[in-house]
């Protein structure tokens, strides 16, 4: 609350600085029609002879402007600049008497001739809007002396980045970033935006993108993706960029890495390597994208997590992402080049090491009718696991309107577990039902090849397109799991269980996929579209369990009931076709129809086999009207071959899991509706999304749960799963030459409709949950950042059947970050989050607060040496909470943490493409 009212209270002083001050108005015309408007002009605003911009405003639809919060009794210079037309100045001052001034018409002549035109190079308008172009003056914008491109690109009106440094210009998304009207690093976006320097810029215009215009010309206005071209003061034919860094603290916490590109030309090569203790990722997953090459070599598969940990392609690049302590390592090389043909050819290696300890607690809270169950388990985790990756990607322009890409990928890992479970159950009376304890080892190996193309061609005819592609892989997973485990049961007394076993379990998936989409202008108002998707599949599933024999203390002694091998091969085939009806500019309906097919062989070696066929027949429909899209979508999909394995899994005895060859495929219904809109006058952004599927034979798992607390669970089908999901956000800028200010507000909800069965008793189940949140950030001339944001969320659960208990509970999160530069090179900055939730299982604490804080300091010419102290969980709060409600279940769970410490750290930023100091990217992540 505290936190809150600070919030308003900067907003309210923000908006007060504005007020008791004046305002000048206006309509530009053309001089010789004055029935045209000059739409989209720029109005800079200079004091008196001052040289130095001080506001500036475009011209509306209508060629109308306003000038807000000019000062009273200040001689104003307003220069005018509008394409095509002779540059318009005028001198005004505003008074008290009349702060409002209305200048009326305004008439600009349009240019006859340029060629003796005079530009005063001052008086360059900071923003020029010309047919299809919109140019800014990048010295119209003033940033930081260690800024880059990024930092020049969240001044300009209009331009937003979301927190991986992807771009939207007044709301639409940016396909490309030119450096002079060519590819920058293999058309890798953060490569400019992250790296080159903001001071070496002269111009950055903006453009749609034509290529996505011609393959479809019915492309709403708003969502045309825009094109950014980086003008530099001076060409760049060659550099290096990238960091070097080392730290240490208490604990005998380290981290060392580093990270370097070089480029000539349409060269790049990049090399990384890093270790560290200290539970963090050694590089900002935005770090290895542009430096590291991976953005250009390509990614099939990305994991993150809250504390910022991540992975790229199944190699983690530390932190740890399922919670817990780690050490990591890691490092790895990258190629870029383009051939004198124009071929982009791309080869990469990173190998990765991750040792992570995981101590988590889980309290549960089951409610049964008149019974109740309080379960506590702890588990106490030592996982080491090795992995490498070899990927490449070639795409070469066959012609003109041809395009072929080329993936080869390559990932192998390596996995050793140890683990042990000890898991106690209590009654309604906290009487003890059961314990046991639990100690596993799991050696594990994967091996995944694939390989992905890529044809794209468009035709002369605008609107044709063809694209094909093909992708073959092959997975195989290894494991050996050994337990041994210990089963003690009290309530009622039932003799002890006693299990030392090893599970050898092999999976193999091999797949086949070709996929072809065609679109054909069959009218100036309508266009066909045929997509058609082949999938050949070999999956198999092989288990074997042997007991320990006492008399050799070898596993040999071979358990039939435990002991399958699934196979499961044949075809499946996705076909969709649709017709797109152009109404008008702003209405697309596009009807169509879609029809699957699914015919597979399962063959079990000690079961009898059966072959599944089935077809499925349904319409789909997409409407846009403007920036409103709508769509419905049905889909039909077999159950996971691991749903199909007969064999129980019993390596947790209290939570044992069954298969259930006999699962039919689920058949799903989805809907989706988006609205997004950018008011480029008022900076004003809003987006609307509501979305969601109802499933027939959709998978739910029925439990079973006998004396002591042992659980059982079986997949089956169930009809009427509902699961949608809405969410929105109003975000406003306040962007001046010096002052920069955001504030928005939007929400969130889920609803889920699902079915619980326990012990043979059957509800639906109704989860509902959602809230709230607002936030805001200011920036004062990069010497003082605040931020805040607020969220409250909701919890609840409906049964139908009096045998489960409907639950609830509230959540309240807040997130305040400081950052203030001063004095010179010292950068100050913390960080506070605060977590408070009303749910109480087993007495634990219901508030937990985070708390980070650093100190920079800045040496060498444009801060290239930074020196960062950094202290991490001031408070020693040592561990991660999540509590959520499942089935009719609560779950408080928390996982250990590295707990309060601290690091000095020495970074040495090459070339100083580093970004602005400050910032929890470049801090600390949590």
């Amino acid at each position: 609350m505290k936190k809150t009212l600070l919030l308003f209270l900067i907003v309210l002083y923000y908006q007060f600085s504005f007020a008791q001050k004046g305002s000048v108005t206006g309509t530009l015309l053309d001089s010789a029609n004055t029935k045209t408007t000059l739409n989209f002009a720029t109005i800079s605003v200079f004091k008196g002879v001052d040289t130095v911009l001080h506001t500036y405003k475009l011209s509306d639809d209508k060629g109308v402007f306003k000038i807000n919060n000019l000062e009273i009794g200040t001689k104003y210079r307003l220069v005018i600049n509008a394409w095509m037309y002779n540059i318009h100045r005028k001198e005004i001052t505003l008074e008290a008497a009349q702060p409002n001034l209305n200048l009326g018409n305004i008439h600009l002549s349009e240019k006859t001739n340029t060629l003796n035109e005079v530009v005063i190079q001052s008086e360059r308008p900071p923003i020029i809007v010309r047919k299809d172009t919109i140019e800014f003056n990048a010295e119209s914008f003033k940033t930081l002396p260690s800024a880059v491109v990024e930092d020049l690109l969240r001044k300009l009106p209009g331009v937003t980045m979301d927190g991986d440094g992807a771009i939207l210009v007044n709301g639409k998304s940016v396909s490309k970033i030119l450096v002079d009207g060519k590819e920058f690093f293999g058309g890798d976006q953060q490569i400019a935006t992250k790296n080159l320097p903001a001071n070496i810029i002269d111009k950055v215009q903006l453009t749609d993108d034509p290529e996505a215009k011609r393959r479809d010309p019915d492309i709403v206005a708003g969502n045309i993706p825009q094109i950014i071209n980086l003008k530099l003061k001076k060409a760049i034919k060659s550099g290096a960029f990238g960091k070097l860094y080392a730290g240490g603290g208490p604990k005998e916490l380290f981290e060392v890495g580093g990270i370097m590109s070089f480029f000539r030309d349409t060269t790049q090569v990049s090399i990384l390597g890093y270790g560290n203790n200290a539970n963090k990722p050694g590089f900002s997953i935005s770090d290895v994208m542009r430096i590291g090459g991976m953005q250009r070599a390509g990614v099939n598969s990305t994991s993150i997590n809250s504390d910022g940990a991540f992975s790229l392609n199944g190699i983690s690049f530390g932190g740890s992402m399922n919670g817990g302590v780690q050490q990591s390592a890691g490092g790895g090389a990258n190629f870029n080049t383009i051939t004198k043909k124009g071929v982009k050819i791309n080869g990469k290696y990173f190998l990765g090491y991750s040792d992570n300890f995981t101590n988590q607690e889980t309290d549960i809270d089951q409610t049964l009718g008149s019974r109740r169950l309080y379960i506590n388990t702890n588990s106490l985790q030592t996982n080491r696991s090795y992995s490498h990756n070899f990927g490449g990607r070639i795409e070469a322009k066959l012609d003109s309107l041809t395009k072929l890409t080329i993936e080869p990928n390559v990932s192998i890992g390596i996995t050793n577990n140890y683990g042990s479970l000890v898991t106690t159950t209590f009654n309604n009376q906290l009487a003890l039902e059961s314990d046991g304890n639990n100690a596993s080892k799991v050696k594990g190996t994967s091996n995944d090849i694939n390989l992905s193309t890529s044809l794209w061609k468009d035709f002369k005819k605008v609107g044709r397109s063809l694209n094909l592609t093909l992708n073959v892989s092959r997975r195989e997973n290894l494991s050996d799991n050994y337990t041994i485990n210990e089963s003690n049961f009290y309530s009622p007394a039932n003799p002890t269980e006693y299990l030392d076993q090893w599970r050898d379990n092999n999976i193999a998936n091999f797949n086949v996929n070709l996929n072809a989409n065609y679109s054909e202008p069959i009218s100036k108002i309508l266009t066909l579209s045929i997509a058609s998707n082949a999938n050949y599949i070999d999956n198999k599933n092989a288990l074997a369990t042997f007991i320990k024999n006492p008399s050799n203390q070898a596993y040999d002694i071979a358990v039939p009931d435990f002991t399958e091998t699934v196979i499961q091969s044949g075809y499946k085939t996705n076909n969709r076709v649709s017709l797109r009806w152009k109404i008008n500019k702003d209405l697309n309906i596009q009807p169509g129809f879609v029809f699957n097919t699914i015919d597979l062989k399962n063959e079990f070696d000690n079961s009898t086999g059966f072959n599944q066929s089935f077809q499925f027949f349904a319409g789909q429909l997409t409407v846009r009207y403007k920036n409103l899209n709508f769509s419905y979508s049905p889909s039909f999909r077999e159950a996971s071959v691991s749903y199909l394995q007969p064999v129980a899994n019993n390596t947790n005895p209290f939570y044992i899991q069954n298969g259930n060859p006999n699962l039919r495929p689920s058949k799903t219904h989805q809907v989706n509706m988006n609205l997004y809109k950018y008011d480029t006058q008022k900076t004003l952004s809003y987006n609307l999304y509501l979305g969601g599927s109802v499933q027939n034979d959709g998978v739910i798992m029925s439990r079973e749960i006998s004396d002591g607390g042992v659980q059982t669970v079986t997949p089956i089908n169930q009809d009427g799963i509902w699961q949608f999901h809405s969410n929105g956000n109003i975000s406003k800028d306040f962007k001046g030459t010096k002052r920069q200010f955001t504030v928005s507000t939007g929400y969130w909800g889920n609803y889920n409709r699902s079915f619980v069965i326990v012990n043979g008793n059957v509800s639906t189940s109704q989860l509902i949950n959602g809230g709230p949140r607002i936030g805001g950030r200011i920036n004062l001339n990069d010497k003082f950042e605040f931020g805040e944001t607020y969220s409250f969320g909701f919890n609840k659960s409906f049964y139908e059947n009096d045998f489960f208990t409907n639950l609830n509970y509230y959540n309240h999160s807040s997130d305040t970050e400081l950052i203030l530069r001063f004095p010179k090179k010292v950068v100050w900055e913390t960080n506070y989050r605060l977590q408070h939730n009303t749910q109480t299982v087993n007495g634990q604490n219901n508030t937990i607060s985070f708390w980070n804080a650093a100190v920079t300091f800045l040496f060498l010419k444009n801060d290239r040496l930074q020196l960062k102290c950094s202290v991490n969980d001031i408070l020693n709060t040592n561990n991660r909470r999540y509590v959520y409600l499942s089935e009719n279940t609560v779950r408080d769970m928390r996982i250990n943490n590295l707990g309060r410490h601290g690091l000095f750290t020495l970074t040495y930023n090459i070339q100083n493409f580093g970004g602005k100091v400050g910032g929890k990217d470049t801090m600390f992540r949590f």
